[in-house]
């Protein structure tokens, strides 16, 4: 047993540490080389003027008729709106009217607890139909942006739903010519 020897156990390698900060001095120094700093580039395509007097007026001419067909496609747009809301408008009084005058039978069949509730529901919707006609499209579209910003996994799920209505819509329209 004293042949046998017992293995020599090798040391432990040293980790490397963290490496050391340099000096404010250093870095300071190394920032305000002047190879450390670079100038941003410069487009020289924003400084150019046009070469001829006929290209500027191409170019502001250009610029008119975009902002004249701008304005025209503002105009018409703000006019279906208008007209969109005002259907709107005019089709939920139609639906509350139409709920609270189903109050009656639904009283009748169901009982006076859930006509109750066909009442509650007109009115929900008549209140949203006098709001709807109330306010203008500017405080809609402002209404909208900040709902949008406080719940967006609603304004998403909810414009998910109306696309795949709007679909349903237009696949069914489309297929009953055959």
């Amino acid at each position: 047993m004293a042949d046998e020897t017992l293995p020599v156990p090798k040391p432990p390698r040293k980790k490397p540490g963290p490496k050391p900060k340099p000096k404010p001095e250093a870095v300071a120094a190394k920032v305000t080389t002047p190879r450390a700093v670079k100038a941003a580039p410069v487009k020289k395509a924003a400084t150019r003027k046009p070469a001829t007097k006929k290209a500027a007026a191409a170019s502001s001419d250009w610029r008119a008729e975009a902002d004249k067909i701008k304005g025209q496609a503002t105009q018409a747009a703000r006019a279906a709106a208008d007209t969109a809301k005002d259907k709107t408008g005019s089709a939920m009084h139609g639906l509350a009217k139409l709920i609270s005058d189903t109050a009656g039978t639904v009283d009748a069949k169901l009982g006076p607890q859930y006509g109750d509730y066909a009442r509650y529901a007109a009115e929900a919707v008549a209140g949203a139909a006098k709001s709807l006609d109330a306010k203008d499209l500017d405080q809609l579209a402002g209404e909208a942006r900040d709902f949008v910003r406080k719940s967006p996994a609603v304004a998403i799920g909810a414009a998910a739903v109306v696309g795949f209505v709007l679909m349903r819509l237009a696949k069914g329209s489309g297929s009953s010519d055959a």
